[in-house]
C-alpha cells in the first residue's frame, strides 16, 4: 500500500515539473496628473518711488546747518542731471564715480535753488554736469591734467570737494536741450575762457545770461571755464565721502 501512494506522488511530482512557467505580472503604469493650463507667474513687487519732498519736509531740511550735505536733485526735482563722470563721456573717457549723484553743501544748495527759480518764468532751467566731488577722484583728474588753469591740485583741494561749486549750463524747457555756449563741457582751451569773444553774439548772451542770474544769487565764475561756479561762502573742509548706490 505505501509503494502504491509512493508511485502516486512520483506521478504528480512528474506532471508538475513538465507544466510551462507562469507569466509575469504585468508592470501596472501609473498616470501622472496633466495640468490644463501653466500656473500663474510669481509677481515681484517693484518698491515704489519715493513721494515727493512736502513743504514740511523742505522746511526742516532748511532749518539745518548750512554745511549739511543734501542732493540737489531730491530738493528740487525739475533740476537736470548729466553728471559727467559717472560715465565715459568725459575728457578723461573714464568713469570716476560709480553712479549719478548730484550732492552740495545746503548752503549752496539754498542758492542754487533761487537761480532755478529765477529761470523758470524765462521758459529757462539748469543741467547739472558736475556737483560734489570726492577728494579721491579730483586726485584722477589731476593726475590727467596737472594744470591749475583748470583742475585745483590736491595739496590745496577742489571747491566741488568741498561742497560748494557747480558745473553746469542752461537748458529750454519746453525741449531740455542746452543753450549754445561756444565749447562742449570740459573744454580746455581759450573758446572756453570769458576773455573770449570770437564767439557768434548769441553765444555770448547765452554766457551773460548764465553768470548773471549766477552771480546774482552769490555765485562767482573762474576765467577759464564757462560752466564752472563756486558759490562764495563754500569754503568748507574737503571730503572724501563716497555716495552709496542703490
Amino acid at each position: 500500500m505505501s509503494y502504491f501512494i509512493w508511485c502516486i506522488l512520483w506521478g504528480f511530482l512528474l506532471l508538475s515539473a513538465c507544466q510551462p512557467p507562469a507569466a509575469p505580472a504585468e508592470a501596472q503604469t501609473v498616470a501622472l496628473p496633466v495640468l490644463d493650463t501653466l500656473p500663474p507667474p510669481v509677481t515681484v513687487d517693484t518698491p515704489p518711488t519715493p513721494p515727493p519732498l512736502t513743504q514740511a519736509d523742505l522746511d526742516s531740511i532748511f532749518a539745518l546747518p548750512d554745511t549739511t550735505w543734501v542732493d540737489l536733485e531730491q530738493l528740487d526735482p525739475t533740476l537736470r542731471l548729466d553728471i559727467r563722470y559717472a560715465t565715459t563721456n568725459n575728457f578723461m573717457e573714464l568713469q570716476v564715480y560709480d553712479c549719478p549723484r548730484c550732492l552740495s553743501r545746503l548752503a549752496t544748495a539754498k542758492a542754487l535753488l533761487k537761480v532755478q527759480k529765477d529761470l523758470a518764468p524765462q521758459g529757462l532751467g539748469l543741467l547739472l554736469y558736475d556737483c560734489y566731488r570726492p577728494q579721491s577722484a579730483q586726485l584722477k583728474l589731476w593726475n590727467k591734467v596737472p594744470d591749475r588753469r583748470y583742475v585745483a591740485p590736491p595739496s590745496r583741494g577742489s571747491v566741488h570737494s568741498r561742497g560748494g561749486a557747480l558745473d553746469l549750463t542752461l537748458i529750454r524747457l519746453a525741449d531740455e536741450q542746452p543753450l549754445e555756449m561756444g565749447t562742449p563741457y570740459d573744454y580746455f582751451g581759450r573758446e572756453a575762457w570769458w576773455s573770449a569773444t570770437n564767439h557768434p553774439d548769441s553765444v555770448l548772451q547765452n554766457r551773460q545770461q548764465l553768470r548773471q542770474v549766477m552771480e546774482k544769487h552769490g555765485f562767482k565764475t573762474v576765467t577759464t571755464e564757462w560752466w564752472h561756479y563756486n558759490y562764495r561762502r563754500a569754503w568748507y573742509p574737503l571730503s572724501d565721502h563716497r555716495w552709496p548706490c542703490e
